[in-house]
């Protein structure tokens, strides 16, 4: 339950479209690795950015329950690259006019 109050936690800030990735990829046996520590990945639609801007948590289940989503995600180009999200962290891309709107107001949730 403490994971899904922390997406409904980002649901009401304001966003919508949330996909959720959670394990070590297709294919893989993820068994043996301890829930906490598996990969999780987060993507979702801030409101506001009428579908043209994209946010992403990306790290593992224990890192995303304690994220803090008050920092401000680092801008990565559009389409984002792989090599851009190697390392954990918190991410956005968009459209220019997006993107500038973003720069201007620096917010990601409205509520």
């Amino acid at each position: 339950m403490e994971l899904l109050a922390k997406i409904e936690e980002l649901k009401q800030k304001g966003t919508y479209g949330l996909q959720v990735y959670y394990g070590e990829g297709i294919g893989c046996d993820d068994l043996d690795i301890p829930i906490m520590d598996r990969k999780f990945r987060l993507v979702f639609t801030p409101v506001g950015y009428l579908g043209s801007m994209r946010a992403m948590y990306e790290g593992n289940v224990k890192e995303f329950l304690e994220f803090d989503f008050t920092q401000e995600p680092k801008i990565i180009s559009n389409p984002p690259k792989q090599e851009e999200f190697v390392d954990h962290g918190f991410y956005c891309w968009g459209s220019d006019s997006s993107m500038n709107v973003y720069n201007e107001t620096k917010k990601l949730f409205p509520y």
